[in-house]
Protein backbone atom coordinates (compact mmCIF):
# COMPACT_ATOMS: atom_id res chain seq x y z
CA UNK A 1 0.00 0.00 0.00
CA UNK A 2 1.21 3.53 -0.76
CA UNK A 3 2.13 6.17 1.97
CA UNK A 4 0.53 9.05 0.23
CA UNK A 5 -2.54 10.22 1.46
CA UNK A 6 -5.98 9.66 0.04
CA UNK A 7 -6.53 12.77 -1.26
CA UNK A 8 -3.02 13.26 -3.13
CA UNK A 9 -3.90 9.14 -4.36
CA UNK A 10 -7.15 10.47 -6.00
CA UNK A 11 -5.85 13.35 -7.56
CA UNK A 12 -3.43 11.76 -8.89
CA UNK A 13 -5.62 9.00 -10.63
CA UNK A 14 -7.77 12.39 -11.40
CA UNK A 15 -4.50 13.68 -13.39
CA UNK A 16 -4.02 10.49 -15.24
CA UNK A 17 -8.21 10.34 -16.55
CA UNK A 18 -7.38 14.15 -17.42
CA UNK A 19 -3.85 13.25 -19.10
CA UNK A 20 -5.72 10.44 -21.36
CA UNK A 21 -8.52 12.74 -22.33
CA UNK A 22 -6.43 15.45 -23.86
CA UNK A 23 -3.95 12.88 -25.32
CA UNK A 24 -7.08 11.31 -27.12
CA UNK A 25 -8.54 14.55 -27.81
CA UNK A 26 -5.53 15.32 -29.73
CA UNK A 27 -5.34 12.43 -31.70
CA UNK A 28 -8.56 13.38 -33.00
CA UNK A 29 -7.85 16.71 -33.56
CA UNK A 30 -4.67 15.28 -35.67
CA UNK A 31 -7.32 13.02 -37.71
CA UNK A 32 -9.45 15.86 -38.38
CA UNK A 33 -6.95 18.01 -39.58
CA UNK A 34 -5.99 15.17 -42.03
CA UNK A 35 -9.30 14.88 -43.40
CA UNK A 36 -9.57 18.50 -43.73
CA UNK A 37 -6.15 18.40 -46.02
CA UNK A 38 -7.76 15.36 -47.88
CA UNK A 39 -10.51 17.54 -48.82
CA UNK A 40 -8.51 20.63 -49.54
CA UNK A 41 -6.39 18.14 -52.15
CA UNK A 42 -9.26 16.19 -53.29
CA UNK A 43 -10.86 20.01 -54.61
CA UNK A 44 -7.47 20.91 -55.64
CA UNK A 45 -7.17 17.57 -58.17
CA UNK A 46 -10.53 18.12 -58.85
CA UNK A 47 -10.23 21.65 -60.37
CA UNK A 48 -7.03 20.75 -62.13
CA UNK A 49 -8.82 17.43 -63.93
CA UNK A 50 -11.65 20.07 -64.43
CA UNK A 51 -8.85 22.71 -66.06
CA UNK A 52 -7.09 20.03 -68.32
CA UNK A 53 -10.22 18.60 -69.75
CA UNK A 54 -10.72 22.47 -71.57
CA UNK A 55 -9.33 21.47 -74.60
CA UNK A 56 -10.84 22.09 -78.58
CA UNK A 57 -13.70 19.77 -78.91
CA UNK A 58 -14.08 18.43 -82.45
CA UNK A 59 -18.18 18.33 -82.49
CA UNK A 60 -20.89 19.13 -80.94
CA UNK A 61 -20.72 15.53 -79.42
CA UNK A 62 -17.73 16.38 -77.85
CA UNK A 63 -18.45 19.67 -76.57
CA UNK A 64 -21.77 18.14 -75.05
CA UNK A 65 -19.87 15.35 -73.28
CA UNK A 66 -17.60 18.03 -72.03
CA UNK A 67 -20.00 20.20 -70.72
CA UNK A 68 -21.48 17.28 -68.71
CA UNK A 69 -17.84 16.17 -67.84
CA UNK A 70 -17.33 19.93 -66.34
CA UNK A 71 -20.10 19.91 -64.86
CA UNK A 72 -20.27 16.56 -63.18
CA UNK A 73 -16.68 17.68 -62.05
CA UNK A 74 -18.17 21.02 -60.48
CA UNK A 75 -21.04 19.54 -58.22
CA UNK A 76 -18.35 16.83 -56.89
CA UNK A 77 -16.33 19.79 -56.08
CA UNK A 78 -18.94 21.64 -54.32
CA UNK A 79 -19.49 18.83 -52.14
CA UNK A 80 -16.18 18.36 -51.66
CA UNK A 81 -16.03 21.94 -50.15
CA UNK A 82 -19.29 20.92 -48.26
CA UNK A 83 -17.74 18.74 -46.48
CA UNK A 84 -14.66 20.58 -46.48
CA UNK A 85 -16.53 23.24 -44.45
CA UNK A 86 -18.11 20.46 -42.15
CA UNK A 87 -14.64 19.18 -41.28
CA UNK A 88 -13.34 22.57 -40.95
CA UNK A 89 -16.16 23.60 -38.23
CA UNK A 90 -15.70 20.00 -36.42
CA UNK A 91 -11.56 20.72 -36.33
CA UNK A 92 -12.73 24.38 -34.64
CA UNK A 93 -15.08 22.36 -32.14
CA UNK A 94 -12.44 19.31 -31.49
CA UNK A 95 -10.02 22.62 -30.68
CA UNK A 96 -12.00 24.06 -28.35
CA UNK A 97 -12.46 20.65 -26.40
CA UNK A 98 -8.57 20.06 -26.40
CA UNK A 99 -8.90 23.17 -24.98
CA UNK A 100 -11.12 22.56 -22.40
CA UNK A 101 -9.44 19.01 -21.36
CA UNK A 102 -5.77 20.93 -21.31
CA UNK A 103 -7.17 23.65 -19.03
CA UNK A 104 -8.50 20.95 -16.79
CA UNK A 105 -5.20 19.01 -16.62
CA UNK A 106 -3.51 21.77 -15.75
CA UNK A 107 -5.64 22.90 -12.47
CA UNK A 108 -5.34 19.22 -11.14
CA UNK A 109 -1.66 19.29 -11.87
CA UNK A 110 -2.27 22.85 -9.84
CA UNK A 111 -3.93 21.33 -7.21
CA UNK A 112 -2.33 18.61 -6.90
CA UNK A 113 1.24 20.15 -6.19
CA UNK A 114 -0.46 22.42 -4.04
CA UNK A 115 -1.41 19.57 -2.25
CA UNK A 116 1.88 18.21 -1.54
CA UNK A 117 3.39 21.03 -0.35
CA UNK A 118 0.92 21.11 1.91
CA UNK A 119 1.76 17.47 2.97
CA UNK A 120 5.18 18.32 2.92
CA UNK A 121 4.99 21.28 5.19
CA UNK A 122 2.90 18.67 7.66
CA UNK A 123 5.75 16.51 7.87
CA UNK A 124 8.28 19.31 8.09
CA UNK A 125 6.31 20.33 11.41
CA UNK A 126 5.57 17.06 12.82
CA UNK A 127 9.50 16.30 12.76
CA UNK A 128 10.16 19.52 14.09
CA UNK A 129 7.97 18.77 16.85
CA UNK A 130 9.73 15.33 17.42
CA UNK A 131 13.09 16.58 17.18
CA UNK A 132 11.49 19.39 19.37
CA UNK A 133 10.10 16.87 21.47
CA UNK A 134 13.28 14.92 22.43
CA UNK A 135 15.60 17.94 22.16
CA UNK A 136 13.39 18.71 25.28
CA UNK A 137 13.81 15.34 27.03
CA UNK A 138 17.91 15.50 26.78
CA UNK A 139 17.46 19.18 28.62
CA UNK A 140 15.32 17.97 31.19
CA UNK A 141 17.80 14.38 31.49
CA UNK A 142 20.74 17.21 31.55
CA UNK A 143 18.99 19.68 34.08
CA UNK A 144 18.12 16.11 36.35
CA UNK A 145 21.37 14.73 36.11
CA UNK A 146 23.18 18.17 36.94
CA UNK A 147 21.20 18.78 40.27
Amino acid sequence: MSNKPASLQVLEKLQLIRQRAVEETSGKLSQQKQLCQRYSNNIEALRALSDSSSGMAADAAQMNNQARFKATIQRVIDWQKQEEALASIEQQAIQRELVEHANREMTINVVMEQQKVAIRQALDRDQQKITDGQAMQSWMRRRRSGQ
